[in-house]
């Protein structure tokens, strides 16, 4: 009886710990489990998403792992393609990426991203943002562009820096025609699969799998 009340009283600090409130009461709680809460919020424009979930990795593995742009079609979900096109300092990118998700036609999005390190004057927060870069890459023939993906990752020190708070923002239109049904697949489905991943790698690395 005692190892199941710990596991219990371990599964409800768990919860605890993710218990994320509403960004707002215009945003929709569409997915949350012990380990992951995802808000959106649909506009004119596209949709809002924010996921919230906890690595067991410090904020520097994590951060390592979300820059790790050329790597991505390792270990990120439905990414068939991912490139570094320029670099300016270590801080500003523009990126390229194809995926190919489940029931539609391949997409792919070319990206600024700016990087930024923790440190003392930011509250030891990592972060990788984006804004569209439509005319960086030449559009592919049967290739959806999206146009409208702008985002972030941010990742906070939890426990001295032993573990993160990974938080995941981004507003976009995927383009084309696509069911209801489909949309809420990246809800229920596409976002836990790309936290999973994240959190995979991120293990994998502190493990030393990866340095």
């Amino acid at each position: 009886m005692r190892h199941i009340a710990f596991a219990l009283a371990l599964l409800a600090s768990s919860v605890e710990a993710l218990d994320v409130k509403s960004p707002g009461p215009d945003w929709a709680e569409a997915y949350r489990t012990g380990e992951l809460v995802i808000f959106t919020r649909d506009i004119e424009i596209g949709r809002r998403i924010i996921g919230v979930a906890e690595v067991e990795a410090p904020p520097e593995v994590v951060f390592n792992v979300l820059s790790d742009f050329e790597h991505y079609p390792e270990f990120m979900p439905y990414v068939e393609e991912s490139r570094v096109l320029s670099r300016k300092g270590e801080s500003e990118l523009v990126t390229y990426a194809r995926i190919a998700p489940p029931l539609v036609s391949e997409r792919d999005y070319p990206l600024k991203v700016r990087l930024t390190r923790g440190s003392p004057s930011n509250g030891n927060v990592f972060k990788v943002e984006w804004t569209p870069s439509p005319d960086s890459w030449p559009e592919m023939e049967g290739v959806v562009r999206v146009k409208l993906n702008e985002g972030s990752w941010h990742v906070a020190p939890l426990e001295g820096g032993q573990r993160a708070r990974l938080t995941y923002t981004v507003l976009t239109n995927p383009g084309g025609l696509i069911p209801d049904f489909v949309i809420s697949m990246s809800n229920t489905i596409a976002i836990p699969e790309l936290f999973k991943a994240i959190k995979k790698r991120a293990a994998e690395t502190v493990g030393g799998g990866r340095q």
